[in-house]
């Protein structure tokens, strides 16, 4: 039976009984519904003894629970507008009943009682075993966020952060840019909170709400998920109730806090503790092993290019988010004149099926841009102007980040920008960029495959085969022209006798496996030679001549010697250095049926 009721709450205050975080972890029906609250006090003042950022994170918890209990802990796009709505109407209420409105301008500054919020509604599992499929609904205003963590991929960020620059989690450890907005008494009209809907394609998983308290303090992103996988291995107790990891995760942010730390985690999919542990051991491993601690000696591009490595992962759900801004039509009054503390009720008017079209909308117009960025980087590529294909490249990817068109032509462009070096180093250089781009969509098959054709993906396989021939890596070479070679579509693709060439030079020089690989070849030739719209009259002749070597290296040496035979045979159809190169081929052969030496 799959775990629907546990969940994990760290709630630790860095100054006792002065924290500004708040939280609520609760069951409502068919939903889980948890949420993380990191009140501003350093942005605005309190009253009663308490700061600003105390307040307001507790009553958006309180208002929030509540909001939830009459809709059974189920987020929509209508619902979060109204519950942004109700949350500030009762912070103005309050501060314009005990303090004044700061004159500060320009910043956070000027708003009074402020507080993030990330909310996440899980739907509970229904005790089937092998759920493929998790449902999760999110919203958010400001940072704190909502994670997935992996067992095979690691720690995945759902939420995006509201900052007035934009930054990623590498550079926020750095820098800590200021938010764009927040839960407010003084809520800006712009300022709209944010909702998202998710279908993570896993067996089994958990879910965070975190607020910055638990993930800003650490030298780099990866060394967050690194305490929670590495608490959880050290942890004992054989149930859920009896387990140490919650107390482990408390003891570890205690002896490290520099902030509040607010942490809820909801375990889907595992049939108990001993599940769960055994599921991410691997991840940890991985984990340790290639993702070192930096410190204060760490070159830069060390730690920069870790950062790429991790970050395909761990932005990966940034693609589906929606940069776009819910529209509601009535929201709180904004004046100057805050003094009256009377509170006007107001709603969303939109409803669900107009918020949607909203959405859609929105979406088009941004797929649109895209596509129209994308079909000018193709007409420079194709007319060899690669830097300017190059810089839209990198526009459409400032736009989405993961667009995985954009990756499988960028990875076009530094291939062909290779060919026309001349210097071996940067030529080497250029062939490893692209190898990243092609490598990334690859590793990444089964969720890019719904957004770029097949046949992008199976020439991936076959360009990081020449890639790695290129880099003189033979076994890299052989192991990306063997799954070509066995993918669909393969032996539809043109310039098929090159890559061959390629294959048979790095299989000769490879390690491994090579009965394995070159039978993959072989049934490739096979299928080549039943392909006549690929193939015109006589190109026949040059599959025999591969498929000898081929099986030569196989060490079938009767079968090479009657593909020889058939190559020969129609010598004429060969170029006169084949033609030279088969005949030895089959003298050789000969000599060895035979019993001679050659």
């Amino acid at each position: 039976m799959t775990m629907t009721k546990f969940n994990l709450v760290v709630n630790i205050e860095v100054a006792e009984d002065k924290g500004e975080d708040d939280n609520l972890a609760e069951h409502f029906g068919q939903s889980f519904l948890m949420g993380v609250f990191d009140g501003l006090g350093g942005a605005s003042a309190g009253y009663d003894g308490k700061t600003g950022g105390r307040i307001a994170s507790a009553e958006a918890s309180q208002i929030t629970k509540e909001f939830f209990k009459q809709r059974y802990g189920e987020i929509a796009p209508e619902n979060v507008i109204e519950l942004q709505n109700k949350i500030c109407q009762s912070l103005k209420h309050k501060a314009d009943n005990n303090m004044q409105k700061s004159r500060l301008k320009g910043t956070l500054l000027q708003h009074r009682l402020c507080t993030t919020i990330a909310l996440a509604s899980i739907p509970k599992q229904q005790g089937q075993e092998k759920i493929k499929i998790f449902e999760v609904d999110v919203a958010w205003m400001g940072d704190s966020r909502i994670y997935f963590l992996s067992p095979t991929k690691g720690l995945q960020q759902l939420t995006k952060d509201d900052l007035k620059t934009s930054k990623d989690a590498l550079e926020m450890l750095r820098q800590d840019p200021p938010m764009s907005q927040c839960l407010t008494a003084d809520i800006s009209p712009e300022s709209q909170i944010h909702f998202q809907h998710y279908k993570i394609e896993e067996t089994a998983g958990c879910f965070l709400a975190c607020t910055d308290g638990c993930f800003q303090y650490f030298s780099a992103p990866w060394e967050f998920e690194k305490l929670l996988l590495e608490m959880l291995s050290k942890s004992e107790g054989d149930t859920m109730e009896k387990n140490t990891w919650q107390q482990l995760i408390k003891q570890r942010y205690t002896e490290i806090k520099q902030d509040d730390v607010s942490l809820i985690l909801y375990p889907v999919g595992f049939n108990g503790i001993k599940h769960l542990k055994s599921s991410y051991q691997k991840r940890l491993q991985y984990l340790q092993e290639n993702f070192m601690a930096p410190t204060a000696n760490s070159r830069y591009e060390d730690v920069q290019n870790l950062w790429e490595k991790y970050r395909i992962d761990y932005e990966y759900y940034f693609q589906f988010i929606q940069e776009i801004q819910l529209i509601a039509t009535s929201k709180l009054p904004v004046s100057e004149d805050y003094s009256s503390s009377s509170v006007t009720s107001v709603t969303s008017s939109l409803s669900t099926q107009e918020l949607n079209q909203v959405f859609k909308q929105k979406a088009a117009a941004k797929a649109e841009e895209i596509q129209t960025l994308l079909e000018q980087a193709y007409s420079y590529y194709e007319n060899n102007r690669l830097n300017e294909a190059q810089n839209l490249c990198s526009q459409i990817l400032n736009i989405e980040v993961h667009n995985t068109e954009a990756k499988y032509l960028l990875g076009l462009i530094y291939t062909k920008s290779a060919f026309t070096e001349s210097n071996y180093y940067n030529r080497g250089e250029l062939f490893k960029k692209a190898a990243s781009y092609f490598e990334e969509l690859v590793l990444n098959k089964s969720a890019v495959e719904k957004l770029i054709a097949v046949e992008k993906i199976v020439e991936s396989y076959r360009i990081l085969g020449f890639i790695y021939y290129s880099l003189n890596s033979p076994n890299k070479s052989v192991d990306y022209y063997q799954i070509f070679f066995k993918s669909e579509g393969s032996d539809k693709l043109d310039n098929w006798q090159e890559h061959l060439n390629f294959f048979v030079i790095s299989l000769r020089n490879s390690t491994g496996n090579k009965c394995e690989s070159a039978n993959s070849a072989i049934q490739f030739c096979h299928r080549l030679v039943h392909n006549t719209k690929l193939l015109p009259y006589g190109r026949n002749t040059v599959i025999y001549y591969f498929m000898a070597q081929l099986q030569e290296i196989e060490g079938e040496l009767n079968a090479a010697l009657n593909s020889l035979q058939t190559v020969l045979a129609n010598s004429l159809q060969l170029d006169y250095k084949m033609h030279q190169e088969a005949q030895q081929m089959y003298h050789k052969i000969m000599n060895k049926l035979n019993g001679r030496r050659y």
